[in-house]
């Protein structure tokens, strides 16, 4: 007889969530019936998804990130300046992707260094990347090279699968997914994960056990520094410009999905694969405000409100229930 465990409760919700919430769209409109629609879901919340994942791991260790919407803003204008300037657009996507893991890296380093609040320190660096953003350009700098062209155009795959038409998965949308298996491999088969789960469990109790904290606390923020940057990369590729305004509020989503997708606010229990759920959960509820019509945006951000307080009500209530289970019986990737 199969036995059930507490811990999958949040992850379990979650699935029954998207499952219910995809399906009633699908019997609700007609537009949301075709390949088009899941290929259009995953590339409008690719920047989101791809920040969610790293924050995934920080949150897993028990601490947060608030400057990754300032980190994918100041990606954008940073490769926006430098193709302007004549810059290959390879080159300048790797440079500013170099600039925010170092930015990450910062942050890990300052929080293990002089053992700061991540919140704190965090929220510092959210004013500083937006100040440096617009430090490069006070204005929207449009982004105009064939290589860019040729990568939002060409560099993709058609899919096709019985019954439904044949679609175009552009590159925005394969690099979230790219990024979401490395994730999950991440967390899930290397000593890193385990040494991030650890430290979110019982942050004395992995010294004690000889996990590398500074090591690892660097590695995770930087690692959410480098899912920021290809945030940028993928919103400068889908707007064909970089912004220094772009990102408001999307280091809040971010946290909102991680948690709507069961990984503990106090760390040591999630997945990435439970976030990538919270990701379509909230690009569901904003498809189908749109696809509505009836009711105004400002909904959007009610309900995924509702939606996280469900679920941080939810883990407080397994917490409380056992609390000895805690980093032990609650750890998972």
């Amino acid at each position: 007889m199969l036995s059930w465990d507490r811990r999958d409760l949040p992850l379990m919700v979650t699935a029954v969530l998207l499952i219910a919430l995809y399906s009633g769209v699908l019997v609700c409109y007609d537009t949301a019936r075709s390949l088009r629609f899941l290929v259009d879901l995953i590339k409008g919340n690719a920047a989101m998804g791809l920040c969610a994942v790293g924050m995934t791991f920080v949150i897993l260790s028990g601490g947060i990130d608030l400057s990754v919407g300032s980190v994918v803003a100041l990606t954008t204008v940073l490769v926006g300046t430098l193709v302007a300037g004549g810059c290959h657009p390879l080159l300048a996507f790797c440079i500013g992707l170099a600039v925010s893991v170092a930015f990450g890296a910062m942050t890990g380093h300052l929080i293990h260094r002089f053992s700061l609040p991540p919140f704190l320190v965090t929220l510092a660096g959210m004013f500083f990347a937006r100040g440096a953003a617009f430090l490069v350009s006070m204005q929207p700098i449009g982004i105009d090279h064939p290589v860019l062209d040729w990568i939002v155009d060409e560099l993709g795959f058609a899919l096709t699968i019985p019954g439904l038409d044949r679609t175009w998965v552009p590159a925005t949308a394969l690099l979230f997914l790219v990024v979401l298996v490395l994730g999950v491999i991440l967390g899930r088969s290397t000593s890193f994960g385990r040494n991030v789960l650890a430290i979110g469990g019982d942050r004395q109790a992995a010294l004690l056990m000889g996990v590398p904290l500074g090591a690892t606390t660097v590695g995770l923020y930087a690692l959410c520094g480098l899912c920021a940057g290809l945030g940028g990369v993928t919103t400068a590729l889908i707007d064909s410009a970089g912004k220094p305004n772009i990102g408001a509020g999307l280091e809040l989503e971010a946290i909102a999905s991680v948690v709507i997708g069961g990984t503990l606010l106090t760390g040591g229990a999630g997945s990435v694969v439970g976030t990538v759920m919270g990701v379509m959960i909230t690009g569901i509820v904003r498809a189908v405000i749109n696809l509505d019509g009836r009711l105004p945006s400002p909904w959007h951000h009610i309900s995924i409100g509702l939606l996280l307080l469900v679920f941080i009500v939810m883990q407080q209530v397994l917490i409380r229930s056992a609390p000895a289970a805690r980093g032990g019986e609650y750890g998972r990737h």
